[in-house]
């Protein structure tokens, strides 16, 4: 499916999705789950990790699409969703060595993106390679990115020391 096609397909599920039509969930589920799992694999490594995330991540999309304002946005919702569930796992398995280096605020303070492509290389140990392919980036964007989250985070240990 063409991507316009396929943006404007999801964005009509989603309002079918308001109206409590559940075959409008499966439809847009068999439509994402492809790239949701992906991006878990990317991220946990395992595939009954990734499974388990996936199932956790459509779950949260069922409970609370009502609370998505604007159904051209599914797709970054959705790329959230799988993010905070990957990274609460990531977390819970205690690979936190390197987060605890780092104080939360300054990890907040990144822009989702920022943080997204921060914790994919620097926490899960991808590369950017890896990492463009899984966020659909060039790898440029990713070198980038990773160079402003680096500088902001020093500038913000500077002002802490000031």
């Amino acid at each position: 499916m063409m991507l316009g096609k396929r943006s404007s397909r999801i964005q009509q599920l989603v309002l079918d999705m308001w109206n409590d039509d559940t075959e409008a969930f499966t439809e847009i589920y068999c439509l994402t789950v492809d790239d949701t799992y992906n991006y878990c694999r990317h991220i946990l490594g395992e595939n009954d990790r990734s499974l388990e995330a996936v199932r956790e991540i459509y779950s949260i999309v069922i409970k609370n699409i009502l609370k998505l304002k604007d159904p051209s946005l599914f797709d970054a919702w959705l790329r959230r969703i799988a993010f905070d569930v990957c990274y609460d796992r990531v977390m819970a398995e205690g690979r936190t060595d390197l987060y605890s280096l780092l104080h939360p605020e300054e990890i907040e303070s990144l822009s989702f993106f920022e943080r997204e492509i921060f914790f994919l290389h620097d926490f899960v140990g991808l590369s950017d390679k890896d990492i463009a392919n899984a966020l659909h980036i060039t790898k440029r964007h990713v070198e980038k990115s990773l160079t402003n989250s680096r500088e902001h985070i020093l500038e913000l240990r500077k002002l802490r020391r000031a």
